[in-house]
């Protein structure tokens, strides 16, 4: 009979928060030009520093993540630069959700949960509730948890990865 550990990973939500919340500050703040692409590739370092020890090939997610970033960024630009604002969180949790959901299915059951929560997420922090810390703290908190909860769940093969 398998058991689950009831205790919360509250240091992993932590620095999960801080992780995206410091990536989005950076960008905002040092590279003003190019801040979204900037805020992008330093949440996904940031996150696979929280994230190494506990997925194998952890590099896969900053390398996925800052791709969609400056992807989604730059055909935003391209297609609707006047409606970028309102179309960024929820185009960008869904890709971003989606191909993070592939490196996580692999290490956790119930990742697809992973896809709605990036969603709703990025469409909080960047769409509804933007801001200098919202933007990054809110989409850090709800996707730290999500994470926290999912490892918890993790697959037996890869539960101590």
């Amino acid at each position: 009979m398998q058991t689950i550990d009831d205790r919360v990973d509250w240091a992993l939500w932590f620095y999960w928060i801080m992780a995206t919340t410091l990536g989005w500050l950076l960008g905002k703040l040092l590279f003003v030009g190019i801040s979204m692409v900037a805020s992008g590739v330093a949440i996904a370092a940031f996150q696979w520093a929280v994230l190494y020890k506990r997925i194998h090939n952890a590099w896969r997610w900053a390398v996925l993540s800052s791709l969609i970033w400056i992807a989604i960024t730059i055909l935003l630009q391209i297609a609707a630069p006047t409606a970028m604002t309102a179309f960024i969180g929820p185009l960008l949790g869904l890709v971003l959700g989606i191909a993070q959901w592939y490196l996580l299915k692999q290490v956790v059951e119930w990742a697809g949960w992973w896809i709605i929560i990036s969603l709703l997420a990025w469409t909080t922090g960047l769409t509804i509730i933007p801001g200098l810390l919202t933007s990054g703290a809110l989409p850090g908190a709800l996707t730290g948890l999500t994470l926290v909860i999912l490892f918890r769940y993790a697959s037996p093969k890869t539960r101590y990865l």
